[in-house]
């Protein structure tokens, strides 16, 4: 995952390819009208033969993301190589229809007047701020944390029409097990092992739904539920190795419920990995306890 959104422009063009807005985090613009009318010109051609879903060209140090709103206009964004391009596909999505519906009288002009739409750069700096701040959230998880939808946001959001095509178009069968997966009790850790996907793939999943609002996600904080010489003699009836033993014994005052394991296992100098592995030895001991995490998405 990544902190930050990678984008360094975003370009709105009509359907003939006239630029109509243009917004640049530096001074040199590199979405010049040359490149919009080729941008045009492939779309018209995928049109042509029936391709409405988002397009991208990749060029050294940079890509180019792009999509065509129903037959009016095309949106751009200018990014860099290796940002999470799932991301940016809901985010331009979502740019693409703010547009939309804040100037629809404006585009219906036969030839569109440019200061009308110049305004628009403080909504295109708000959601950029906005959605980096939810990927620096996003990029300092570890994969023992508990995602659980929004049942009323995912209900909105399925209602409102793309989004189950949308979704499927961006991850294809390994997305929708893992959407799936999601239960609000099981780890991003778990849910790798139980669907066999690679740690990777869960995490884009994550990533774009927490991006869109659609799901909370909690830390999980083991308790020991008993921590005296009864604790101990139930380790002696486990029979555990005496590495996971001597391990325990430094867990113990520390899983207290109130912090996380990934917490937990740094000041003991593991991996997180084989901390788990050795609490869920323990079985009913254990309590998993989730504390929720803070600077997502809230419901509306």
């Amino acid at each position: 995952m990544v902190g930050k959104l990678g984008v360094n422009e975003f370009m709105v063009l009509t359907s003939g390819g006239t630029p109509i807005f243009h917004f640049s985090r530096t001074k040199t613009r590199k979405l010049d009208d040359l490149l919009s009318g080729f941008l045009s010109a492939i779309t018209s051609f995928a049109t042509e033969l029936g391709e409405r879903s988002i397009q991208s060209l990749s060029f050294e140090g940079s890509e180019l993301l792009y999509e065509q709103y129903e037959s009016d206009c095309l949106f751009i964004f200018l990014v860099e190589t290796n940002s999470s391009e799932k991301v940016l596909r809901a985010v331009l999505r979502e740019l693409s229809r703010k547009f939309m519906a804040r100037y629809e009288n404006e585009l219906k002009m036969e030839i569109p007047i440019l200061d009308v739409f110049m305004d628009f750069e403080h909504e295109v700096k708000g959601v950029f701020t906005y959605y980096e701040g939810i990927l620096l959230v996003m990029s300092s998880l570890s994969a023992f944390v508990v995602p659980k939808l929004k049942t009323t946001s995912m209900n909105i959001a399925i209602r409102s029409g793309n989004f189950l095509d949308e979704f499927h178009r961006d991850f294809g069968g390994s997305g929708n097990r893992a959407l799936s997966a999601i239960d609000g009790k099981t780890s991003l850790y778990d849910m790798s092992r139980n669907l066999g996907l690679a740690p990777e793939e869960i995490s884009d999943v994550i990533e774009y739904l927490a991006i869109r609002g659609l799901l909370s996600i909690s830390k999980i904080c083991p308790m020991i539920r008993t921590n005296d010489a009864r604790f101990d003699a139930y380790l002696d009836l486990v029979g555990l190795p005496n590495k996971d033993y001597q391990l325990l014994d430094r867990a113990k005052n520390l899983c207290n419920g109130n912090r996380a394991l990934v917490d937990i296992s740094e000041r003991l100098g593991v991996v997180p990995e084989r901390l788990y592995e050795v609490l869920e030895k323990l079985g009913e001991e254990v309590e998993w306890r989730l504390v929720d995490v803070t600077g997502l998405v809230e419901d509306s």
